[in-house]
């Protein structure tokens, strides 16, 4: 009982005081654990703190193994997405890209830097406004578009494809099934598989473990004002998961870290 006071006085009084500092531990604390633009932050990899000390905090927690982990999977999102890109330029087929829960989605930005406009073309949602209006900075005149979408509401994707007329032949989804509960991701999982084109790529990204969650746990709080806690699943669960729904050339596999799993597979 005495360890747990101390510890619980060790994280409220004195280190979230410190990590308030930083921008990574104060938006983190502040209830935008969660959100694009705290992850846009990580991969920026740029300290920034309300004083030299606060940056200072910024850039030891900008280094955390966690940190360097979700920066390394925003250059595998890019490297398995210009593969299929490249795939496609050979199959003489537009790609389209729709990703789900977006944010600013810079990986996406940084994607169509390196094709002509009628090659690729992108849509993000999410359903927070900001990041959505500061992935729109990012892209400038680039082929990506950026739309405010709630994906907790039942069939969205097929309210939006019927709406805009626009397959996508990529779906992507990063950062998003790791914070929901089996039923939301058995949903979307489905609803990817009827509103993909035949034979699209449906890539998306969870997590399996995580060396900081004690002290995300602890600390940080998402914006719907829960405590930041997520849901770690095996890769083999997700694997007979997709199978089951009927997608085909399932590849997963984990980062070096063990804390990421990058999961492709088809619809077909």
């Amino acid at each position: 009982m005495f360890k747990s006071k101390i510890e619980n006085f060790w994280y409220q009084n004195i280190l979230k005081n410190l990590l308030n500092l930083s921008k990574l531990g104060r938006t983190s604390i502040k209830g935008d654990a969660d959100s694009g633009i705290n992850f846009d932050h990580m991969y920026q990899n740029i300290p920034q703190g309300q004083n030299i000390f606060g940056a200072f905090i910024d850039k030891v927690l900008l280094n955390l193994p966690s940190v360097k982990a979700t920066r390394n999977r925003k250059d595998i999102i890019i490297k398995i997405l210009k593969n299929e890109v490249l795939n496609n330029l050979v199959l003489k087929k537009k790609t389209r890209i729709l990703d789900i829960a977006s944010g600013p989605a810079r990986y996406l930005v940084d994607l169509v830097s390196g094709f002509a406009q009628n090659e690729i073309e992108v849509l993000c949602i999410d359903k927070d406004r900001r990041s959505l209006d500061f992935g729109k900075i990012l892209a400038g005149s680039k082929p990506v578009r950026y739309a405010k979408i709630d994906v907790s509401r039942t069939r969205h994707l097929q309210r939006l494809g019927k709406r805009i007329k626009w397959a996508p032949n990529i779906i992507l989804c990063s950062g998003l099934f790791e914070y929901k509960e089996d039923e939301f991701v058995d949903r979307i999982l489905r609803e990817v598989g009827r509103n993909i084109d035949q034979d699209g790529l449906f890539v998306f990204i969870s997590q399996t473990a995580n060396p900081t969650k004690k002290l995300m746990g602890k600390l940080g709080s998402t914006s719907e004002g829960k405590r930041w806690e997520l849901i770690y699943r095996n890769p083999e669960h997700f694997r007979k998961w997709v199978l089951n729904l009927g997608f085909r050339d399932v590849i997963i596999s984990v980062d070096s870290l063990g804390m990421y799993e990058f999961c492709t597979c088809r619809k077909v």
